[in-house]
This record gives C-alpha cells, structure tokens and sequence, in this order.
C-alpha cells in the first residue's frame, strides 16, 4: 500500500511470481555489469622480511665467537641485498632484534657506506618494535 501524509493512497498488489521474476532479472543484471579492474601503473613488490637472529640463520653456534657470529649475521645482509639489487623499489626489512645494537650499528654503517643509494630507517614499531630496519632499493 502507498501513503501519503499518512492517508493510504493506492494499494499496492505484487505477486509472488512478479516478485520472483523481478528479483531474478535483478540478479542476472548485476552479473551481467562488467566491474572494473584497477590495476597500477607500477606493480609493488612484496616486502621482504629477513630474520637476522643467529638461532633462526643457524642451527648450532657451538664454538662460534661473538665476532663470527656477527660477520656470518653481515654476510646474510650482503647476499640479500646482492640479490635484490636492480629490484627498484623493493623494500627489505631486516630484523635484527633490539639487544646491544652491535647489529644494528653494523648494519647502518654498512648502508651508510657501502650502500649509499639505498633509503633506509627503523621499520614499523607496530610490527617489528625497535628491532628491525627497512631498506628500499633504488
């Protein structure tokens, strides 16, 4: 029924087969519709996440000194970069855990000096807390 200023108007009779058959052109209407793809000028790389913690690159570090252990931890941070090299764009955390920063400074040495191109700052606090950097590749 339709109202108007609360005065019924024209009562409004609909079966259940024109229900039906409406809801139905409906459906087939919306499938019909072709929906637009976005799609990017430029295709995003995923970020890269690399766990630098000695126990999660080796399995036993019985016998290893603490300068072996961080030598064996750069050379994983060389070899990442190294492959990604020419990825424009690409961004790698390296997570290196919060501890004494021996890591850390060891890391940001090496982006300052061998790696001066490449943009880099803490990564994501929510995500990583105060031990990880994230590294874009130019």
């Amino acid at each position: 029924m339709i109202v108007q200023h609360d005065i019924p108007e024209k009562q409004l009779l609909v079966t259940a087969t024109e229900l039906q058959e409406a809801m139905l052109q409906k459906k087939q209407a919306v499938h019909r519709t072709p929906q637009p793809v976005k799609k990017s000028s430029k295709t995003e790389n995923p970020v890269v996440e690399i766990d630098l913690h000695i126990n999660q690159l080796l399995d036993r570090t019985d016998g290893m000194s603490a300068g072996e252990m961080l030598n064996y931890q750069l050379n994983k941070f060389h070899e990442t970069l190294k492959l990604y090299t020419g990825k424009k764009g690409q961004k790698i955390v390296f997570i290196h855990g919060k501890g004494e920063g021996v890591l850390r400074t060891a890391i940001e040495k090496e982006l300052k000096t061998r790696y001066k191109s490449y943009i880099f700052q803490d990564a994501s606090f929510q995500e990583y807390g105060f031990g990880a950097t994230l590294v874009k590749i130019r």
